[in-house]
């Protein structure tokens, strides 16, 4: 039964992400942004969440509705069943919802059964994860098919960047809706956390390197950390802090046993916003190694915080970045990390861009409009020059 607490009377639904609260990734911190905004604005918002994500089965968070789906314990089949039974879902309750937001080209199925139910929807595509390394090729296969189909069969389709958005007019001849992420609001730190947080860690600072990503060959972390040993930077005092070890997959176990070497630390993955702000606004420069996508989520807030990046060459980081970026190819990745020590302190020009081009308030104003029924026109002051 569908309850109208807002003026708008629409219920809204987000689906296709672990859920809220946000504590895995860019999806889910954007759904946690987005649906905020829409409860502002008086929307009755559900968000779909994953009982197999492990977190506590909340019903509500921050006034959003929260409903759950089982999943599954194997990772590989987690998305694909979920997809499947929050569509099921959907579908079962089709007059209760008046748009549906679907994150992720991957949950196949579920958008499927909600074009089946004839809600009204839009789909947030996500990146080119058949280009991904850590997949076999029926998957590849799959996301390609799926991408391809969702394409040809729905109407609304979001792209995060204007680069993706070119792929998919090239690739698909499919118009989307261009609609980036946000950057966070900076946490207020307490003046003594920040020394703690860098002890921890045995970071010093401004004198280490800094790369928070999953441990994944398509986000580079051991290639990253490889070229820094052949470097010997460490030999002068520089550090390399890598944050994300989680599985332990053959690839992610290569990286930990680099730690504690060469000027090279490996630590656990970890959610804190505190933590991370601290470690990021402390750092010589972040490097960005994630080469499939559009718009990063960890990009856009390693601009908001860090002095310098060093982001992989591409369509996606130079959109991102634009001239107040430094750019590596795998094979100089050794030669960056010593190009970028003359590089000058950007703080204020890297904040500058990412604040204006990158605004959640405009980003779910955009997410608003396509529920109307109308174009996104995602128009920070910056895009309308």
């Amino acid at each position: 039964m569908r309850a109208h607490n807002g003026v708008n009377n629409k219920t809204i639904a987000f689906c296709g992400t672990r859920g809220l609260p946000a504590n895995y990734g860019g999806f889910e911190t954007a759904v946690d942004e987005i649906s905020k905004r829409f409860v502002e604005s008086g929307f009755d918002c559900v968000v779909f969440c994953r009982e197999s994500s492990g977190v506590q089965a909340l019903k509500y968070h921050e006034g959003r509705r929260l409903a759950y789906v089982k999943g599954s314990s194997r990772r590989s089949l987690d998305t694909f069943l979920s997809a499947f039974q929050t569509g099921w879902q959907l579908l079962r309750n089709r007059k209760a919802y008046d748009h549906v937001f679907w994150f992720n080209n991957a949950n196949f199925p579920g958008i499927m059964l909600t074009l089946l139910a004839r809600i009204p929807m839009s789909i947030n595509t996500d990146g080119m994860e058949w280009r991904r390394a850590k997949w076999k090729w029926p998957f590849k296969a799959y996301y390609l098919l799926s991408s391809f189909l969702i394409s040809l069969l729905c109407t609304s389709v979001i792209s995060d960047s204007k680069a993706m958005q070119s792929f998919y007019r090239r690739a698909f001849l499919k118009d989307t809706q261009f609609i980036p992420y946000g950057i966070p609001r900076a946490p207020e730190i307490p003046s003594d956390r920040a020394p703690t947080v860098l002890d921890r860690y045995g970071v010093t600072p401004g004198r280490y390197f800094l790369q928070i990503t999953r441990f994944e060959p398509d986000n580079l972390p051991l290639e990253a950390a490889s070229a820094f040993k052949r470097t010997a930077l460490g030999d002068e005092g520089f550090m390399f802090l890598l944050v994300g070890y989680q599985h332990p997959t053959p690839y992610a176990q290569q990286i930990k046993a680099m730690s504690g070497e060469d000027g090279i630390l490996v630590a656990n993955a970890v959610y804190d916003a505190e933590v991370l702000h601290v470690l990021r606004t402390h750092c010589f420069c972040y490097v960005h190694g994630n080469s499939v996508g559009g718009t990063n989520p960890a990009l856009l807030e390693a601009m908001a915080n860090s002095p310098r990046v060093l982001a992989i060459e591409g369509p996606f980081s130079q959109e991102v970045l634009g001239e107040e970026g430094r750019f590596f190819e795998s094979e100089n990745l050794s030669a960056s990390f010593r190009g970028i020590l003359d590089c000058p302190d950007k703080s204020t020009v890297l904040q500058e861009r990412a604040r204006s081009r990158y605004d959640w308030d405009s980003v779910a104003r955009s997410y608003i409009r396509l529920v109307e029924g109308e174009p996104a026109d995602y128009l920070p002051a910056v895009w309308q020059e």
